[in-house]
């Protein structure tokens, strides 16, 4: 067991249009570089123009991502859904999953985008990231 391991799951509102593929890709690449340098790991899923992200890491590493993440002016309207310590990673082979969100059901979609808690959140990227996710590796 890892000492001081979180996980903590936000949701926000993207300013990066879902259609613009190479504006995505750069800041998936980006997020995997950062996420590598400091050992996080995690999945994002960008349903209906929010930013959906689970991360996983020592306490600080998470601090320190959090304060860039509310910095970072491509997204705004920050909620942290959950954050809790963690005795191993459910996400360990995965700096930053990306998984499709299409193929949820009404009810997943609406946990994920509107009113889900951490947990359920959680549950429902690690079983999308399992199903189909594209490895960003």
């Amino acid at each position: 067991m890892a000492k001081d391991l979180c996980r903590l799951v936000y949701r926000s509102e993207s300013r990066i249009d879902h259609n613009d593929d190479a504006g995505l890709d750069r800041f998936f690449r980006t997020s995997i570089k950062n996420n590598l340098r400091d050992r996080i790991t995690g999945a994002l899923a960008l349903p209906d123009g929010k930013f959906v992200q689970v991360i996983e890491g020592a306490r600080r590493d998470l601090d320190a991502l959090m304060v860039r993440i509310r910095a970072d002016d491509r997204h705004f309207d920050v909620v942290v859904l959950g954050d809790w310590p963690i005795t191993a990673r459910l996400f360990e082979d995965w700096a930053m999953a990306r998984p499709d969100p299409e193929p949820l059901s009404n009810q997943a979609f609406r946990i994920v985008t509107e009113d889900g808690s951490g947990v359920q959140v959680t549950g429902i990227l690690l079983g999308m990231t399992r199903q189909r996710a594209t490895a960003w590796l």
